[in-house]
């Protein structure tokens, strides 16, 4: 790298200016590409490189102004404030900044920098980029020497900022300026370095030049610069982290301030008093802290120069916050100050209020929770912060109003009863919708604390105040009809700014959390209104339902058409986004509505408490706009809403699947929108979806939920929605040579298996039905003629949907199979990494490894637990009739994927198939169950423990665990494990169960070794037989080797968690000693019954002496 940025100028002389462009490019270029390599690989190169980076800082190729977009990221943000509304962030930053850039500089030109487009954007960065090569270059050298010189020798670093500080004096006028620019930058850049990895500047003499070339800055006719300047001596004093070279740099500003007369030296010594202590965790001398205020007070009343006024009171709030309650002594003077300048100062120095505002913040900050105090003194101070509040109230600038509602937010959370809150929310409602964003960010932050404790009134207030006055206080925003929830719905989507709009979703959160269920109407006709405000609906609506509507039972015209008859939509054509957000919101509503009463997922009790009381709502009675909803974010064209609204329709099917119809009984009462829910789901699985909205609506299991739930009952119904699962799993059958190249391979997989895990839900959910048809069997034949039907129906839905299932099952067990072998693979350790197949796998690619394990991680449980319950239907033996019974494998399953073809083994006997398979399946259970992580869902815990239940449900399987003792032991011990660890009953209970299997394919070992040994030839003839069982000849149990020590250590795990009298260490506890025992509940019950059941197993497995 050196030797090509050394060449560089001796091929520009060569070839003239013709390269000179180019040049710029590669040396910015390759100055990124350093920065992002570890100092390390080029140290041997440090010194051509800084001298590189000195020549470009000191001698720059134009003399441009580059502050505007090199010293802000390198400003404090709240020091930026000091300079006028021309950095502070506004709706049309990017074209003051392009302004500020200068009229011979047009920043975002892609010409500079066609690579710009894929880069990151920075945060926070807002100038318009890619910026002309001669300034890019000067950005990327600051960033380079920055990182490089925290890494080059002490005594090189002397060198460097001798050099550095040269240049400064060698240069005069604007081209001095721009030198000091470009080093203060570096240097600035190289401190923030230092800082975060703990490193040390080096000696006095490196410390002494450092002073230097800050100090210089301090004193820049720049008032950018002299911000930067004071923001880089606070790193300074950081980095050397010594408590008298602090002192020191505070006693030069107290001597400069004391001599100096001139603005600018005045202006850059105080606000440096003020940042000196920002990275030391405080200011702890109170010498340093009253010789400091006294200086400020006096500099804040020259009311000869409001820009030294400004800077004063700036650094004078910079104190009170890291003074903390070492500056109450000082709170009553400054106070007073305080409210003396906000009346006498004229409100054209709008600059000095703002830093009254920001004062007079901090001192309310100071104070806290005793501003509730109700002493005369206590009481005076928060008469004075009220008073200073309504004064900046009534100023005309908006970002002293701004400063205003901050000082009022903190007062209503210290004193909230000493806060008129009516008053206050009448400010912010004027307010909401006003053209200047840092005031529209105040209000908004104003209401998302104040609705986090008086949410209901401050939405009575802003309605009320509306209806007092006689024209809404936010033109465009009708408040009286849409209330102040509308009314930030509204300013949501018209807003831009990113923070903005988070604390408008945070405060409409808080809103719908606190009144969503008393006011329940309200909050589903708002989402409404959003949501069927699309311009593109009334096309969507249109969406072909001929098929499902034939046989629907009910008419949904009112579900699948948008109102015609309403003529006025309080909301015009909302963006996506705040759609989106709506549907989220319908989704918090069901969640609160659960929360809250069972009576809004039970249509019987919910008409009797209605007919009670008619002001009682609830949410069952909404279903049909539940679904309209859900329908109409499913059906749009923006793909964000409608993963939005396939999110919302699952909910609302797994809500609602078991409510009955009370006017039909025997029927649910979603059968009436069956018509409705396939309309919705349909176009997830057109052929031109995006692979995310397809996976969405198998991964979120919206498909599967639907057939699963139940509520299709008839045939050609379940059918139709079948159909949809269908299509998806021809297309993964395609295989990798039909994925189309609009999308990556991660994407690919994701769809994949999506469309997998869907499937294993229906299958699952098919054989469970069917496996609890036989017991319900037996029920219904004691029920009278007339219920037959009844059972008919169900029966019949019941095979049914496992014969719908049945004829594609062939194909999934194979893709199961592989998808399982997938994510074995993945899970191994990285040292086995180079063992990975270099192509990949079966649906992901080598390169797309790391996006594809997320993946594979949200399907695998189910898939899992489908692939056991296939393997158990078939008892392990499945006939192909492709390959025949030998050869079960095809390249897509797991026992010969990712072989090569001369390798392979020609024939596979079925053992080893079984065994393949088995060992498959009991891999994944135990690597996962050994250590899950603490985020590992609940469901997947469970489905791993089914499997290994339906695993060891037919005898094969039973053979091999019972046959291998050390593989039984290990699996008890970490079911052992697993039960210690998770509290939940269901797992506990899933895990015993694993337990009694486990024992019992144990005894089914034992007496088969007994049999055979009584008919082995000869056996008549022996006077005594051999004993089988553990303990043999000497009853002996090894613990670590033994089933029956593991068995009983668990059982009496669970027995001793569920009562702790039977533990002999317990006995002195005093919940024991008082002789009361608690009622075991309900699990505790099941648990304990489990626990005794297996041990009532174990003397099974024992020989006569064990």
């Amino acid at each position: 790298c050196a030797f090509y940025i050394l060449r560089l100028s001796s091929i520009c002389k060569s070839y003239g200016n013709s390269l000179k462009t180019s040049s710029t490019v590669y040396r910015h270029k390759l100055y990124e590409l350093l920065a992002v390599l570890p100092p390390k690989t080029y140290e041997g190169t440090f010194c051509a490189v800084l001298k590189e980076l000195v020549a470009d800082l000191t001698v720059p190729d134009s003399q441009i102004d580059a502050s505007t977009f090199l010293l802000p990221p390198l400003c404090h943000e709240n020091d930026l404030l000091l300079l006028g509304p021309l950095l502070q962030e506004t709706d049309h930053r990017f074209i003051e900044e392009q302004l500020l850039l200068g009229n011979s500089i047009a920043g975002g030109s892609l010409e500079y920098d066609p690579y710009s487009i894929y880069e990151k954007v920075t945060k926070g960065d807002s100038v318009p980029k890619p910026l002309p090569p001669v300034l890019s270059v000067i950005s990327a050298a600051t960033h380079l020497f920055g990182v490089m010189f925290s890494h080059v020798a002490e005594s090189h670093r002397i060198q460097v900022l001798e050099q550095l500080l040269n240049s400064i004096k060698q240069t005069k006028g604007s081209r001095q300026q721009t030198v000091q620019l470009n080093v203060v930058s570096a240097f600035s850049t190289s401190l923030k370095h230092l800082a975060n990895c703990k490193g040390s500047l080096g000696p006095e003499e490196v410390r002494r030049s450092a002073l230097a070339l800050v100090m210089g800055a301090l004193e820049s006719n720049n008032p950018l610069l002299r911000c930067a300047a004071a923001e880089c001596l606070a790193r300074l004093a950081q980095v050397v982290s010594d408590s008298a070279f602090t002192a020191g740099l505070s006693q030069v500003s107290f001597d400069k301030l004391k001599s100096a007369r001139d603005v600018v030296s005045r202006t850059g010594h105080s606000l440096a008093l003020g940042c000196l202590y920002r990275y030391l965790g405080g200011i702890g001398s109170t010498q340093h802290l009253n010789a400091c205020v006294g200086i400020l007070y006096t500099l804040s009343q020259d009311s000869t120069s409001p820009d030294v006024q400004a800077w004063a009171l700036h650094s004078l709030s910079l104190l009170v916050d890291l003074a903390g309650p070492l500056y109450h002594v000082h709170v009553e003077p400054t106070l007073s100050i305080v409210l003396m300048l906000l009346l006498t100062v004229p409100p054209a120095y709008a600059e000095v209020h703002q830093s009254l505002g920001r004062c007079l913040n901090a001192l309310i900050t100071t104070l806290g929770p005793e501003l509730q105090g109700s002493s005369t003194t206590v009481s005076a101070l928060r008469t004075s912060c009220l008073l200073g509040c309504a004064v900046m109230q009534d100023h005309p600038d908006c970002l002293v109003q701004a400063q205003a509602i901050s000082c009022l937010q903190q007062l209503h959370m210290f004193a909230p009863r000493h806060v008129n809150l009516s008053s206050l929310v009448s400010c912010l409602c004027v307010n909401l919708c006003s053209s200047y964003l840092l005031l529209r960010r105040a209000v908004v932050a104003c209401l998302r604390q104040l609705v986090q404790r008086e949410a209901a009134e401050v939405s009575e207030y802003a309605v009320a105040l509306v209806k007092e006055s006689r024209e809404d206080f936010t033109p465009g925003i009708n408040i009286r009809e849409i209330g102040l929830e509308g009314a930030l719905l509204g300013l949501l989507d018209k807003e831009l700014d990113q923070r903005l709009c988070q604390d408008i979703k945070e405060t409409l959160t808080h809103m719908l959390t606190s009144m969503a269920v008393e006011k329940l109407s309200f909050w589903l006709k708002l989402c409404k209104d959003v949501l069927a405000a699309s311009a593109d609906f009334n096309t969507v609506a249109s969406v072909d339902t001929t098929q499902e509507e034939e046989t629907a039972k009910v008419d949904d015209a009112s579900v699948l058409t948008s109102d015609s008859d309403e003529r006025f939509h309080p909301f015009s054509n909302p963006r996506w986004s705040t759609r989106v957000f709506a549907a989220e919101c319908v989704c918090k509503i069901i969640s609160q509505c659960e929360n809250a009463d069972s009576a809004h997922f039970d249509i019987t009790l919910a008409q009797e408490r209605k007919q009670r009381d008619s002001r009682d709502d609830f949410l069952v009675l909404h279903l049909a706009d539940l679904i309209r909803m859900a329908f109409m974010a499913a059906t749009d064209h923006s793909d964000q809403l409608r993963l939005s609204g396939l999110q919302t329709l699952l909910i609302v099917v797994r809500k609602f699947a078991a409510v009955p119809e009370p006017e039909f009984p025997g029927h649910i009462i979603l059968e009436q929108y069956q018509a409705n829910v396939g309309a919705a789901l349909r176009p997830a699985f057109a052929p031109e979806t995006p692979p995310d909205v397809t996976a969405k609506a198998c991964q979120a299991s919206v498909c599967s939920a639907w057939i699963a739930s139940g509520v299709v009952s008839d045939l050609n119904d379940l059918r139709r929605v079948h159909q949809l699962l269908v299509s998806s799993l021809v297309k993964v059958q395609a295989g990798k040579e039909a994925q189309t190249q609009q999308y990556n391979e991660s994407t690919s997989t994701m769809e994949i298996l999506a469309v997998l895990k869907a499937w294993a839900e229906v299958y699952i959910v098919a054989v469970e039905k069917q496996k609890n048809k036989s017991d319900a069997h037996n029920h219904y034949l004691k029920i009278a003629n007339s219920a037959e039907e009844s059972y008919g129906d169900v029966t019949s839905s019941a095979s049914g949907l496992l014969d719908l299932v049945q004829e594609d099952l062939g194909t999934l067990s194979k893709l199961w199979l592989a998808a399982l072998q997938d994510f074995a693979l993945l899970t191994l350790p990285s040292e086995y990494a180079l063992q990975l197949p270099a192509e990949g796998g079966t649906f992901y690619t080598a390169e797309t490894i790391e996006n594809a394990r997320p993946h594979y991680y949200n399907s695998w449980a189910l898939i899992l637990y489908a692939t056991a319950l296939w393997l158990t239907s078939t008892g392990f033996i499945v006939v192909d009739p492709d390959e025949g019974v030998t050869n079960l494998s095809r390249p897509v399953t797991p026992t010969t994927m990712c072989q090569d073809s001369s390798t392979r083994p020609l024939v596979k006997s079925p053992e080893d198939v079984n065994t393949d398979r088995f060992h498959l399946i009991l891999g994944i259970s135990v690597e996962f169950l050994c250590s899950p992580r603490s985020d590992a869902a609940m469901e997947n815990i469970i489905a791993c423990l089914r499997a290994l239940q339906a695993l060891f449900d037919v005898p094969w399987p039973r053979s091999k665990i019972g046959g291998d003792q050390e593989l039984g032991v290990e699996l008890l011990n970490v079911l052992h494990r697993l039960i210690l660890t998770r509290e939940s009953p269901d797992i506990q209970l899933a895990a015993l169960e694993v337990v009694r299997l486990i024992l019992f394919a144990a005894h089914e070992h034992v007496k088969e070794k007994r049999r055979s040994a009584e008919v082995d030839d000869g056996a008549a003839e022996k006077e005594t037989l051999p004993e089988f069982g553990e303990g043999k000849d000497t009853g002996g149990l090894v613990p670590g080797k033994s089933l029956v020590f593991a068995t009983l250590e668990l059982c009496v795990c669970i027995l001793v968690r569920q009562l702790p009298q039977l533990n002999p260490k317990l006995t002195c506890s005093p919940a024991v000693q008082s002789g009361k025992h608690l009622l075991l509940s309900e699990d505790g019950s099941r648990l304990v019954a489990a626990a005794l059941v297996i041990l009532s197993d174990v003397p099974a497995i024992c020989s006569p002496e064990g």
